[in-house]
Parts: structure tokens; C-alpha cells; sequence
């Protein structure tokens, strides 16, 4: 998604990702010993911007269970079911945003922000190991396939050319429309250091079909920034790349469509 603000935008949801891991886990004692009180202050640290607490179902999972597979277990809305909100596992920090989404005028100053302020409320960073920091952008594209060539939309609307050899249906009775597609990709990148990574994939949105695209900028490892103090630049970077690829890849008359022209 682009920082443009678009009329007709496709976006469903971006989303800002911290993963970290205890530097010394104690395995007799649980797995984050700082998980239990950093929920407690994160409610109190976000009550003027997200008051309303909700537990998630995987709240049930084992701590441990639960930070292996990073899943959120509390969320902070900033309205009853409303947008924009936080969430919070074992091992994963998340801001989510759908409706109303800005980049310039309410975005970018909200995950910096929230990003300090969860550094701020972890009882003893010097015991947290950061692994990850993503920015990710989910768009949902109108289209059938089932009326359509996804082969083609992707040529003339996304400048995509995913080809498979015609041989592969000739005589075999196949047909050579696709029903689903899952294509996914990733890229090394400089600024910020880490990967760039794009999914096409077929699905639905408010109940129609759509070509889901998804590009997400991730630094990992020895890439990952001092956080919080680099997280803005590095953002501004991650946000640079979404925003560039997502112009480039829908330019001309599917872009324009977003704009509401």
C-alpha cells in the first residue's frame, strides 16, 4: 500500500510486527518471566490510546506453546471492535490498522510512538532478545477467477508474467485457468538490511472474490535495528519499499481505480 491517500484503497490491514526472546529462558520457571507483568503494564501504559482489553482464545495455550509460534493472546482496541489496536503474546508485539488508515497524518506517528511506548513498559529490557521487525501490507484486489484468466490479470494489471508450460494441459483434459494460486517470493534488501517479501495468492474479501497481495519488509537476525531508538528510520525505509512495489506492481488502469478516477 502506498502513501498516497486513495479513494477506492484495497488495503485490509498493515501491520507492524516486534518478536523478541528472552536473552536467558528458564524452562523450569516458564518461558518469558516478564510476560505476566508486561501485560499488565501495557494496559496501563496504552489506556489513554487503546482502553478497550479483550482476551483472544489463544489465551488457553501454554505460554510456551504460545511463544514458539508467536501468537497474540491479549488485544488493546482503541474503540469497542474498532481499529486501530494492539496485541501482545509470549514472544509478539503487534499494531494493526484497517479503516482510516493515513500514512503521513496518523500512521507513521502512532507505530513509532507504540513501539517506544512497549519498550517502555518491558519490566527489564536488558533481558529482552529482539529477532524480528516486520511492516506488512495486506490488499484485496477485486477479481473472479472463476470468470476470468488469473493468468491474464496478472500480465495486464499487475505486470506479473507467472507462466506455466502449455504442455502441461494439452491432451491431459485440464484446464488451464487456474482455480487457486499461493505464489510467494522474497527478496535481500539494503535499506532497510533484511528481505523483502511478496505473496499473490487467491481469495476473498467482504464476501467476493480477490487476488490477495501482500508485501511485507522484514529485518531479522544481526539486521534487526536498536529498538526503539533506530525503529523510525527503519520504518520510513520498510514503508518506502511497500509503498514503491505496490505502485509499480498495479500502475496504469488498476491503480487508477484506487484513486477513484
Amino acid at each position: 500500500m502506498c502513501a498516497e491517500r486513495l479513494k477506492n484503497a484495497p488495503l485490509v490491514e498493515v501491520i507492524v510486527e516486534v518478536r523478541w526472546a528472552p536473552k536467558e529462558p528458564q524452562p523450569s520457571r516458564g518461558f518469558d518471566l516478564n510476560y505476566n507483568l508486561l501485560v499488565g503494564k501495557l494496559s496501563e501504559v496504552f489506556r489513554d490510546k487503546y482502553p478497550e482489553y479483550e482476551a483472544l482464545p489463544n489465551l488457553e495455550v501454554p505460554a510456551r506453546l504460545a511463544a514458539e509460534n508467536h501468537l497474540v493472546q491479549h488485544r488493546l482496541r482503541a474503540s469497542k471492535e474498532g481499529w486501530p489496536l494492539i496485541q501482545v503474546g509470549p514472544t509478539v508485539f503487534t499494531i494493526n490498522q484497517t479503516e482510516e488508515y493515513d500514512w503521513d497524518n496518523e500512521f507513521r506517528q502512532r507505530a513509532i510512538q507504540d513501539v517506544e511506548r512497549f519498550f517502555e513498559a518491558y519490566p527489564k529490557r536488558e533481558e529482552m532478545a529482539v529477532q524480528s521487525v516486520l511492516l506488512r501490507y495486506i490488499d484485496a484486489i477485486k477479481f473472479d477467477w472463476a470468470e476470468k484468466s488469473l493468468w491474464e490479470f496478472l500480465r495486464e494489471e499487475l505486470h506479473s508474467a507467472l507462466v506455466l508450460p502449455d504442455a502441461l494441459y494439452a491432451d491431459t483434459g485440464v484446464d488451464p485457468k487456474p482455480e487457486a494460486l499461493d505464489f510467494r517470493a522474497s527478496f535481500r534488501c539494503d535499506s532497510p538490511a533484511g528481505k523483502v517479501h511478496l505473496r499473490l495468492a487467491s481469495g476473498q474479501s467482504r464476501g467476493e472474490k480477490a487476488l490477495i497481495l501482500e508485501t511485507m519488509v522484514e529485518s531479522a537476525g544481526d539486521n534487526v535495528p536498536e529498538l526503539p531508538s533506530r525503529f523510525e528510520p527503519w520504518i520510513d525505509d520498510a514503508h518506502r519499499i511497500t509503498s514503491d512495489w505496490f505502485k509499480r506492481l498495479t500502475k496504469g488502469k488498476l491503480y487508477r481505480s484506487f484513486q477513484g478516477d
